[in-house]
């Protein structure tokens, strides 16, 4: 994903990572969710950047997850820098923002490679907003999968249920967000829709459950539950 440099500041304040996979992904290794906290970094500051890689059967640890800054306008330099201490990366804003090209909002771009899952590495952008704003990405406040707590642990559901599922966050999300939901225990025909619903086919198999949600801000929550299919 590349901004244009026409870009409006409040839509470039949207932009997280590249597009949501589909759930039949989840049947192999997939980048769930590129994480900086904070979200948007003031001058100076500072953000750490986490990648959540997981598949069917939950997340996936022991990969070598590399970042760097790449273009976001062509032909124009990143303005940050990337600094690595303690096996943690993070992403330091200037410490003066300078003025971009055609007043372009000044933004930078994560690109994040993950090698170790599978046959050959995994990408993903991350893009980065500077401005002097007090940002915290939200927490996921209740998962509901039919009548259970997705919180609470694994759920046991049956072949055949249709199950409805459910997300808040905190603090609530606004018409600006955006969800997606992925499993291999069975199909979410509007898996970007919240609430939605869940059908556990004759054929589905036990798997995890995970929801990520974008707050339209930068900010990104994510949860995975186990599902025992019975």
């Amino acid at each position: 994903m590349r901004l244009a440099v026409a870009v409006a500041p409040c839509v470039v304040l949207s932009i997280a990572c590249t597009d949501f996979a589909t759930p039949a992904e989840l049947e192999k290794p997939t980048i769930l969710a590129v994480t900086a906290d904070p979200p948007v970094v003031a001058a100076g500051g500072d953000a750490r950047l986490d990648t959540v890689v997981v598949d069917g059967s939950g997340v996936l640890t022991g990969l070598t997850t590399s970042y760097r800054l790449v273009e976001t306008y062509a032909g124009v330099a990143p303005i940050g820098r990337l600094a690595v201490d303690g096996g943690v990366t993070r992403y330091v804003a200037p410490d003066e923002v300078p003025t971009l090209p055609g007043g372009a909002p000044p933004i930078d771009t994560v690109e994040v490679t993950v090698d170790g899952a599978g046959d050959r590495p995994m990408t993903a952008l991350k893009a980065m907003a500077v401005a002097p704003a007090a940002t915290a990405n939200p927490t996921i406040a209740r998962l509901g999968v039919g009548d259970g707590d997705g919180l609470a642990g694994p759920l046991r559901v049956r072949h055949g249920d249709t199950l409805a599922l459910e997300v808040a966050t905190d603090p609530p999300a606004d018409e600006a967000a955006r969800f997606a939901w992925y499993t291999v225990a069975g199909e979410i025909e509007r898996y970007q829709s919240n609430p939605c619903e869940l059908i556990v086919g004759d054929e589905a198999r036990s798997g995890w459950l995970f929801v990520v949600v974008r707050d339209g801000k930068g900010g990104v929550a994510w949860r995975g539950v186990e599902l025992q299919v019975e």
